[in-house]
C-alpha cells in the first residue's frame, strides 16, 4: 500500500506549510496551491487541483487542508487504518458541532467502535479526507465541470460518494484535528476542532474489528427507518433531531427539538433522565456544576450511552466497551463547543472538568440500562425499527 498526499492551500491563510509536511513524513506531502488566489475564493478550485494530483503508483490518496493538525505518528497510524478498511472513503476528522457527524462520531466511541459510519446525506469532511487511488482519480473528474463559483468541496465530495455508493467512515479517534483558524470564505464561522481527537494514540490493532459492525452502526444513520436520531449541544441545550426519512429534510437541517420535550420518542422519559441526575448530584462531594449546563450535558450524555447501548444489543458479534478516554473525549468535545456565553467560554478549568466527568458518568450509566423503553413514532408505539406497532 502507498499513499499519496497532497495539502490544499490559499495564501490569505498565514500557516507554516512545512509544518503539516513534517507531521506527514515518511510520508512525501505535496502541496497545492488555489490556482487563481485573486479570484473570488472557493475551497472547490483547489480541490479540483488536488484531487487530480495523484501521486504515480499510490494505491490511496489523502488530501490534507493547510489549517489541519496531524497526531503524533500520523503516518503510521493512517497507513494501519486504511489497511483495514482499504475500500473506503476515510475521514480522519468530523467538525465537533457537524450536524450529524458529530454525533455518529461520538456514537461510535462510546459503543467502542474504531469506525463511524458517515451520514450520506451531510457535507463530507474534507479537512482531512481519502480514497483509493482510482475512485480519488474518478472523482477528481467528476469535480472538474462543476463551477468554482459552488464553492463548497466537501458538499460536492458527499454528492459524489452518495451517486456513485462509496461507503463513508470516520476514524475514530480522529487522526487530524482543525487547528482552530478563521475560515476563509461566508458562512462557516465559529469554533471549529475535532469530535473525538486522537489522545491517547491507539496501537496499530486498534482498527481490526469485524466489518459487520460498520454495518449496525451505519444503520443509525442510512436515512431508512423511523428510529434514527441524532443528539446535539447546542447553545446550552441539548437537542434531538429526528432524521425523518423520505420528507426530503437537508441532511445540514439545524432544526431540532429541546431534549425533554421530545425525549419519549427515542425511548427514555424525562423523569427518568431527572431523576438519575438528581441522584448522581447528590452522592457528590462539594458544590455541584452549575445546574443549568449540568444538566444539559447530562442528557446529552446519558442519551448518547442509551444509544450506544441500542447498538451494542445490536452487535453480530463481540465488541471489546469503550474505554474511559474515548468516552470523556466524546463528551468533552460537547462541553468546549456546545456550552454558550456564561456555561461556556467563562468556564473554568475545574468546571469544565466537572461538566465532563458528569458527562462521561451519564454515558457510563445509560450503557448499562438494563431494557429500553418502546421507541415511539409520530405519536404513537413503535417496534424497534420505528414501525407502527398499531398496524
Amino acid at each position: 500500500m502507498r499513499l499519496s498526499v497532497t495539502i490544499m492551500h490559499h495564501p490569505a491563510r498565514d500557516v507554516d506549510l512545512e509544518t503539516i509536511v513534517e507531521a506527514c513524513r515518511p510520508l512525501s506531502a505535496r502541496v497545492v496551491h488555489d490556482p487563481d488566489p485573486d479570484a473570488a475564493r472557493s475551497p472547490l478550485r483547489t480541490a479540483k487541483v488536488a484531487w487530480a494530483s495523484i501521486a504515480e503508483g499510490a494505491t490511496h490518496h489523502l488530501v490534507l487542508q493547510d489549517d489541519a493538525r496531524l497526531c503524533d505518528d500520523f503516518a503510521a497510524h493512517v497507513v494501519a487504518a486504511i489497511a483495514s478498511r482499504p475500500a473506503h472513503g476515510i475521514a480522519l476528522y468530523t467538525d465537533w458541532s457537524s450536524p450529524q457527524n458529530s454525533y455518529l462520531s461520538r456514537l461510535a466511541a462510546v459503543a467502542g467502535s474504531p469506525w463511524a459510519p458517515l451520514s450520506p446525506m451531510e457535507w463530507t469532511p474534507a479537512l482531512a479526507f481519502l480514497l483509493p487511488t482510482g475512485v480519488a482519480a474518478d472523482l477528481a473528474g467528476y469535480l472538474a465541470p462543476i463551477p468554482d463559483e459552488v464553492t463548497d468541496d466537501d458538499q460536492m465530495i458527499s454528492r459524489y460518494c452518495r451517486e456513485r455508493g462509496v461507503p463513508l467512515l470516520a476514524s475514530v479517534p480522529h487522526l487530524v484535528d482543525n487547528r482552530g483558524l478563521p475560515t476563509l470564505i461566508d458562512g462557516h464561522g465559529g469554533r471549529h476542532h475535532a469530535t473525538v481527537w486522537a489522545p491517547p494514540v491507539p496501537s496499530a490493532t486498534h482498527w481490526d474489528v469485524d466489518p459487520r459492525i460498520d454495518g449496525t452502526l451505519a444503520s443509525r444513520s442510512r436515512y431508512r427507518s423511523h428510529d434514527e436520531y441524532v443528539v446535539r449541544v447546542k447553545d446550552s441545550r441539548c437537542l434531538i433531531r429526528l432524521l425523518r426519512p423520505d420528507t426530503g429534510e437537508p441532511g445540514g437541517n439545524e432544526f431540532c427539538w429541546y431534549w425533554e420535550d421530545w425525549c419519549d420518542l427515542v425511548g427514555v422519559s424525562p423523569d427518568e433522565v431527572t431523576t438519575a441526575f438528581v441522584a448522581h448530584l447528590d452522592g457528590l462531594p462539594g458544590p455541584p456544576p452549575a445546574a443549568r449546563a449540568a444538566l444539559e450535558i447530562w442528557a446529552a450524555g446519558y442519551l448518547l450511552g442509551l444509544g450506544a447501548a441500542a447498538v451494542r444489543r445490536d452487535l453480530p458479534v463481540p465488541l471489546a466497551p469503550a474505554v474511559p478516554a474515548r468516552i470523556r473525549a466524546a463528551v468533552s468535545s460537547w462541553v468546549d463547543s456546545g456550552l454558550t456565553g456564561p456555561h461556556g467560554t467563562a468556564l473554568g478549568t475545574s468546571d469544565r472538568t466537572a461538566l465532563i466527568d458528569l458527562g462521561a458518568a451519564a454515558v457510563t450509566l445509560s450503557l448499562h440500562r438494563r431494557s429500553p423503553n418502546p421507541f415511539v413514532a409520530a405519536g404513537v408505539p413503535a417496534d424497534a425499527r420505528g414501525e407502527d406497532t398499531r398496524l
